[in-house]
């Protein structure tokens, strides 16, 4: 075939072709979420304080035209996003409240929002009824504080079931960067570990870090780093070292509230190891208050006088040894030192160690759980 008659071809078939044409697109296209109080939302360089989460908006359906929806009259959906995703969690379909619309308009409506860290908008969808549009619309951003770590280590309740197994900012993207003790607070490497480092919050004597510094409740941290941890020059990090700011995943673990995919920013002077806080000594009392063990998650703990128990099959499979704190074999902390510190707990089985330090791991998945000591060096254990 010819060109020539190759396009009167071409062209008798299109000529020939049927064409559907759609209806436009009308209804709710956007919803305008307008931010009422306060009247000032802060800015990166001027945060608003905690108290300031008691919010007023008001929300507008906007059709195709750019004007106001009036067919709209029913209940939209509010989250807030913050950190990376939305809170609460978008999938579970339980918005932190409603707002209803009446002729595509809301009154001023309260919100009153969770715990929320830096840059935060207030997110409204249309997803209620079978008319729903699914327009979504969001608020300017509202300028909170940055998070600590006592932020995505302290639950919301520790009253709660999951208050063991959950973390505030479950799959938040966070960056710490300060001390919640303010000049005289620091953040301190407690543990050097094969695949991570945990740190304190710590509140040291003065604003020059002078010891003693001392942490409190959910002060501490784990970061996940995979590999032998270091700092953003590559160097390898030591306990006494002081962290500037970290930046990672919140994510729990079987119980272990870990920050992972880390990046690590270090001073640049020497570790001080006096900077890192006493630890906080157990007993068997927090077998019957197992809060106390959360609270000091990742933190230095001392156990002082306890009973190496016969070794079992968590020895043999897992290398942990268990200590008797007083309340038997059956309600023991678990500690693993192979690798690490030279200490044969066969040599001990029935005696009494003086003093054990190591920074505190928990395994909590549901009722089950077991706390697992991890000293740094030999000055740790100490024998009799």
């Amino acid at each position: 075939m010819n060109h020539a008659l190759h396009l009167a071809v071409v062209g008798a078939l299109a000529a020939g072709a049927c064409v559907d044409q759609l209806p436009p697109i009308t209804g709710t296209q956007a919803l305008r979420v307008d931010l009422v109080t306060p009247a000032d939302p802060g800015s990166t360089d001027t945060r608003l304080p905690d108290t300031a989460r008691d919010t007023i908006i008001k929300v507008t359906a906007i059709d195709e035209k750019g004007e106001v929806d009036t067919t709209v009259s029913r209940d939209v959906d509010v989250y807030v996003q913050f950190l990376g995703t939305l809170t609460p969690v978008h999938e579970k379909g339980i918005p932190l409240t409603t707002i209803p619309l009446v002729a595509g308009v809301s009154a001023n409506a309260p919100v009153a929002l969770p715990p929320v860290f830096g840059a935060t908008e207030i997110w409204v969808e249309d997803t209620n009824g079978d008319s729903a549009s699914y327009a979504v619309g969001a608020s300017v951003p509202l300028w909170f504080r940055d998070p600590t770590i006592s932020d995505f280590q302290k639950p919301e309740n520790e009253m709660a079931l999951d208050a063991l197994e959950r973390s505030p900012l479950q799959n938040k993207q966070i960056a710490v960067s300060q001390s919640r003790y303010g000049a005289n607070g620091r953040m301190i490497v407690t543990g050097v570990y094969a695949q991570g480092y945990t740190l304190s919050d710590v509140n040291c004597a003065d604003a020059s870090g002078t010891p003693p510094c001392v942490a409190g409740d959910y002060d501490h941290g784990f970061i996940f780093t995979f590999s032998r941890p270091k700092d953003q020059h590559g160097d390898a990090l030591d306990v006494g070292k002081r962290i500037t700011r970290f930046t990672g995943a919140v994510s729990e673990f079987n119980g272990l509230t870990e920050i992972g995919f880390p990046q690590t920013f270090a001073a640049d002077d020497a570790p001080v190891a006096a900077q890192a806080p006493a630890p906080h000594v157990a007993d068997q009392t927090w077998f019957t208050n197992k809060i106390q063990f959360e609270r000091n998650e990742a933190g230095l703990i001392e156990v002082d006088g306890a009973t190496v128990c016969p070794l079992d099959a968590d020895y043999t499979t897992y290398k942990q040894w268990k200590l008797d704190l007083g309340a038997g074999c059956g309600k023991a902390i678990n500690v693993i030192t192979a690798g690490v510190v030279e200490f044969d707990p066969a040599a001990y089985v029935g005696m009494a160690l003086p003093k054990v330090i190591g920074t505190l791991r928990p395994i909590n998945i549901g009722t089950f759980n077991v706390w697992i000591m991890y000293p740094r060096f030999a000055a740790d254990v100490v024998t009799p």
